[in-house]
């Protein structure tokens, strides 16, 4: 039903069977509730109930984040008995709820991919005093009939405060799309390059504006056009940042083809940046021993002055960052150092000038602690062979987990 690594089990219950509807927030789900209750956990309940899901789950995160989120907002999460089974002498759950109240930019970073579902930052959750821009409905544990409690945990965060805020599900399979399907949600465009199934959304606002990246429509001055930042995986990808970086640097800057294109673009990442579905902006990054280098960052003249610049940069410190870099290098050209000031980049004590295709460029660092999240040696081996920047959701290779291995052959080792 949910979030990147959580599956929904649910085997019995008959909603979304034969793709027959049940809305969230109707009667006919809170009558097949009548015999379940929701509470609050303690943390050490918390971490009871998530080794159990694991079991069923082998991806799910740590129990550490979901408590330090739930600190943060005990509405997070919500423990689910069967309503004769319950004591609140001694409350024992059977199964969970868990949700991600999100700001405005948290939930653009839900929807865009940048968002670390995995380990959220707090700065995106919401207070429960605080009206969210969208709930995330995180992941769910819930075997059997306990599936039907949805309506009974969603209830604790539909107050009159909430009451126009739209809830978001991320289907990591078919069945769990079918089953949201069959609660009221709704299928929502597929972002670009996504290899989840679908987010949906159950409704309660009233529409202004797309929220996700489509086909561009009425010009590049359209005032519902989205932003969104992806790095480039395909020969196709690379093309596009070829593109981009040959209409300004070699056509409005007039580089030399050979000093623009100057063999490291295939020992980069490149990330680009889109105006709904159109390149509009690229960066390439190269990474070394102790830190990374953001070069060859360009946007389309008739995209400029949007903001795709920053964004772009910002994704690049994002992946930096989880890749364990504390610092990023870039020469900025001389016209534009308040720009990367603005990034978070400052000049070293002694900066370097240098001078390459004609232009004049100063040495700017940018320095952070190490990410808490960041990739190591130890790292979860599943999430080290994930897509770049992509290592908050499972990847391809994760769907090889069901099949059994083969047995070990010889044929095709050289010794």
């Amino acid at each position: 039903m949910s979030a990147h690594d959580v599956l929904l089990a649910s085997n019995t219950p008959p909603i979304g069977a034969g793709r027959e509807i049940r809305p969230l927030d109707g009667d006919a789900i809170r009558q097949l509730a009548r015999r379940l209750v929701v509470f609050t956990p303690n943390g050490k309940q918390i971490a009871a109930l998530m080794d159990k899901a694991r079991k069923a789950i082998p991806m799910l995160t740590s129990a550490e984040v979901v408590q330090r989120v739930t600190s943060h907002n005990p509405d997070c999460f919500w423990g689910i008995a069967r309503r004769d089974q319950f004591d609140i002498n001694d409350p024992v759950a059977e199964g969970y709820y868990s949700f991600l109240p999100l700001t405005k930019e948290g939930l653009r970073g839900l929807l865009d991919g940048t968002l670390d579902r995995r380990n959220p930052p707090l700065s995106l959750v919401t207070a429960q005093n605080e009206k969210p821009a969208g709930v995330y409905i995180w992941h769910v544990y819930a075997p059997g009939q306990l599936a039907v409690a949805c309506s009974l945990a969603c209830g604790k965060i539909w107050s009159l405060h909430n009451q126009d805020v739209d809830f978001y599900s991320w289907s990591i399979n078919d069945s769990a799309a079918k089953f949201v399907e069959g609660l009221g949600f709704r299928q929502m465009p597929k972002i670009a390059g996504s290899t989840a199934p679908q987010f949906h959304v159950f409704r309660r606002s009233k529409p202004t504006a797309n929220i996700f990246p489509g086909p561009l429509s009425a010009g590049p001055k359209e005032a519902t056009q989205e932003i969104s930042v992806r790095v480039a995986r395909t020969v196709d990808d690379l093309m596009r940042a070829v593109a981009l970086r040959g209409a300004v640097y070699v056509g409005e800057q007039e580089c030399p083809y050979e000093e623009e294109f100057d063999g490291n673009d295939f020992s980069a990442t490149q990330v680009i940046g889109y105006i709904n579905d159109e390149p509009a902006g690229c960066m390439r990054i190269r990474y070394f021993a102790d830190f990374a280098k953001f070069e060859r960052l360009v946007v389309r003249k008739e995209f400029r002055n949007r903001g795709l610049a920053r964004e772009i940069v910002s994704e690049g410190i994002r992946l930096c960052e989880s890749k364990g870099f504390e610092r990023i290098c870039a020469y900025a050209q001389k016209g534009l150092v308040t720009f990367w000031t603005k990034c978070g980049f400052e000049f070293p004590e002694e900066p370097r000038e240098l001078v390459f295709s004609d232009f004049s460029y100063v040495e700017m660092i940018r320095t952070s602690e190490r990410a808490t999240h960041a990739l190591s040696v130890e790292s979860d081996p599943y999430v080290l062979i994930r897509p770049e920047g992509d290592w908050h959701r499972p990847g391809i290779l994760e769907r090889s987990i069901a099949r059994p291995p083969r047995p070990l052959s010889a044929k095709g080792i050289a010794a």
